[in-house]
């Protein structure tokens, strides 16, 4: 089903009407990451350490991915399957989830509260976090 977001969500209009399917991501392709594993990401707020490069995964058959919330807010996420410099605040829920099968919940910088992103979990018990990537910055070793 496509939807007509742009009247409701202005700053979607840099997206094309036809990108915009009801629950559908508009995913991001890929850049070359080579020789980038070694390097830790960190709070762009604080630089408390969250994860390192070397955590990315791929969900949907992509790390980086770009979704819209029901308020319209666009987020830039890369999937990792470890982030121990936050942690999870708030209920988990599926409304509006982004990864079918995943229960979504807020993730905080565990040193300054920064909203990081979201950790996903299936019913099977798996998960993997939803990281912001403009709320990280890469730092070498």
């Amino acid at each position: 089903m496509t939807c007509s977001y742009r009247k409701h969500f202005p700053a979607l209009a840099l997206f094309q009407e036809t990108d915009l399917q009801e629950g559908t991501a508009i995913e991001e392709l890929d850049e070359s990451e080579e020789g980038r594993d070694d390097k830790s990401l960190v709070c762009a707020g604080c630089l408390n350490p969250i994860t390192r490069n070397q955590y990315r995964i791929s969900k949907q058959g992509q790390h980086k991915h770009v979704f819209f919330n029901p308020s319209g807010l666009v987020f830039e996420l890369g999937c990792f399957s470890t982030a121990s410099g936050c942690f999870q605040t708030g209920q988990s829920t599926l409304e509006f989830t982004w990864f079918d099968g995943y229960a979504w919940q807020i993730t905080l910088c565990s040193a300054c509260n920064l909203h990081l992103g979201w950790l996903y979990r299936s019913r099977e018990g798996d998960g993997f976090y939803g990281l912001i990537l403009g709320a990280l910055l890469e730092q070498s070793p």
